[in-house]
């Protein structure tokens, strides 16, 4: 599932898919670096997950976290709702939830 919705983030920012992730993810990994430093929210949360999951390098779960909280602060519906899915306290997990809906609507009536 994880390969899939990389996939398909990779298709939606218009980086290349290689056919062998494991040689290309470093090149991948830095070019999302480079596009979330640029402010780019679903770039970020990409990079969350590549930097969650070693890929393109090692693993570091404080960097993921940070990333992912940025694209969260940006209003980027999917990393709320990841936010939310690990948040422990239940009216903070529920307000980004909210959070989540309001942003994935507005990006309805975007587009």
């Amino acid at each position: 599932m994880k390969r899939l919705l990389a996939a398909m983030l990779l298709a939606a920012l218009a980086l290349p898919a290689c056919a062998d992730a494991d040689a290309d993810a470093d090149a991948a990994r830095r070019r999302l670096q480079q596009r979330a430093e640029g402010g780019e929210p679903a770039a970020m949360f990409l990079l969350a997950h590549m930097l969650a999951d070693g890929e393109g390098g090692l693993p570091d779960a404080a960097a993921a976290r940070a990333w992912l909280a940025r694209a969260a602060e940006l209003e980027y519906p999917e990393a709320l709702q990841e936010l939310a899915l690990s948040e422990p306290d239940p009216q903070r997990a529920d307000m980004l939830m909210r959070a989540a809906a309001h942003a994935l609507a507005h990006r309805a009536h975007r587009h």
